[in-house]
């Protein structure tokens, strides 16, 4: 069909240009006479009819235009078979895309259908999940209903547990009141038992000491009373013989009258010893300077001291508030101890008495240049019956005497003892009363 096409064309396009030069021949011919000259009617029928491809007079033009015609009708008819061929296969590509198309709607279709049944099971399930959770939609109703009950139950279950919670809160407080009251009372008596075995320790330890001092007091008392009473019998017996024989007695009397005097001069320490542990003590204003006088005045009778440089130094002038007969007590032994333990090899002889008031406190100061103390023996001074010397001899009671003394007043009494210048010298504190006059 494509050769046909092909020919037609040549056909026509021959015919086109034959005829066209014909023609033009005679249009040409025309032209120049119409404009090259006065156009005539001739020329210008010429001119008219020159560009006319029918002219049924000319065989030539007949042929011409019939060849032509073949050639169209030949084209006209290929373009026309062309088309329809394209047109069929055209028709064949839609046919082909139509049954690929119709093959997947089917296809799609299937799914579709297979997608129907399968969401027609899907809603069947779906009806019977919407029963089941109606059901249970009823039933949470149900329990709802319970639940809420329950829960009105609850609360008023709460609001009686609040009731009782305050109540436990209130008694809670009550309690921790209470137990606070008996841990203070508890920890009172934890104080109170730790203090009272700290008393009870120190009444023990203070019991013991006075039980060996009792046992020392009974030993060295029934020493040293035995002794004048020894001497009483061997002078009566003397005395007793002499006197028969008509000799002179007077001395024996004396010796006697010696022995006596000690004797009752250790009975009085003794019963001073007895009086500071038992009675209680009873403060007084008072100077020191009445007591200082007492005290020498005692001595006098008891030792000679006319020998011995006594200095006073006495700055409280004003009353103080003291027991004077412990006062007395202090004095009188510490002072005596120096006048009775005096250096007969010394030229100067000295004793040194300093009384002050320090803040609340009265202080006094013993000193002398005696025969000094060894060191051995100064920790033993204030000890009950213990005599530091063995040229003197005494009951050994004055210095502790004085630290009984003291203590009883909660005071304190020490030895400084200087072995360089053999001084000696006693320092006691004896705490006054609150008001100072």
């Amino acid at each position: 069909m494509r050769k046909i096409l092909f020919y037609s064309t040549l056909l026509i396009f021959f015919s086109v240009i034959v005829l066209f030069r014909y023609q033009l021949g005679e249009g040409l011919d025309a032209i120049s006479m119409f404009f090259l000259s006065e156009p005539t009617a001739e020329a210008v029928v010429v001119y008219q009819s020159g560009f006319h491809f029918f002219n049924t007079e000319n065989p030539e033009e007949i042929a011409l235009i019939s060849l032509f015609s073949i050639g169209l009708i030949g084209a006209v008819f290929g373009f026309i078979n062309l088309g329809s061929k394209r047109a069929k296969m055209r028709n064949g590509y839609l046919e082909t895309i139509v049954k690929e198309r119709t093959s997947v709607l089917e296809k799609k279709h299937l799914e579709l259908q297979a997608q129907n049944e399968d969401y027609k099971g899907a809603l069947e399930h779906i009806k019977e999940q919407n029963e089941e959770i109606e059901t249970a939609q009823q039933d949470l109703l149900t329990k709802n209903k319970d639940f809420q009950e329950a829960l009105e139950e609850i609360q008023s279950q709460n609001e009686l547990l609040d009731l009782e919670r305050n109540r436990l809160r209130d008694a809670k407080h009550i309690i921790q009141d209470q137990n606070r009251k008996l841990l203070n009372i508890a920890r009172g008596l934890d104080q109170q038992v730790q203090e009272r075995t700290e008393e009870l320790s120190i009444s023990n330890n203070l019991l013991k000491e006075k039980n060996k001092e009792l046992d020392d007091f009974v030993y060295k008392s029934a020493h040293d009373l035995r002794g004048p009473i020894a001497r009483f019998k061997g002078l009566s017996a003397l005395i007793h013989l002499e006197y028969q024989n008509g000799d002179d007695i007077s001395t024996h009397l004396d010796h006697l009258q010696h022995s006596a005097n000690q004797m009752d001069s250790m009975l009085t320490r003794l019963s001073n010893v007895y009086e500071i542990s038992a009675r209680p003590i009873s403060r007084q204003n008072l100077k020191v300077d009445a007591v200082l006088e007492t005290v020498f005045e005692l001595l006098k009778t008891e030792e000679q001291y006319d020998h011995l440089d006594i200095m006073i130094d006495n700055k409280v002038k004003n009353t103080v508030l003291v027991d004077p007969s412990l006062l007395h007590l202090i004095l009188k032994n510490l002072i005596g101890n120096s006048i009775r333990f005096y250096d007969p090899l010394k030229l100067q002889r000295w004793i040194k008495v300093d009384i002050k008031q320090i803040d609340n406190t009265l202080n006094i100061q013993v000193s002398d240049n005696g025969l000094g103390i060894k060191l051995d023996q100064q920790k033993k001074i204030f000890d009950l019956f213990f005599v530091g010397s063995e040229v003197h001899k005494g009951p050994g009671l004055g210095l502790y005497i004085c630290k009984l003394v003291t203590k009883k007043l909660r005071g304190s009494i020490i030895l400084n003892y200087s072995n360089a210048e053999k001084e000696t010298m006693f320092e006691a504190n004896v705490p006054l009363g609150e008001d100072l006059f």
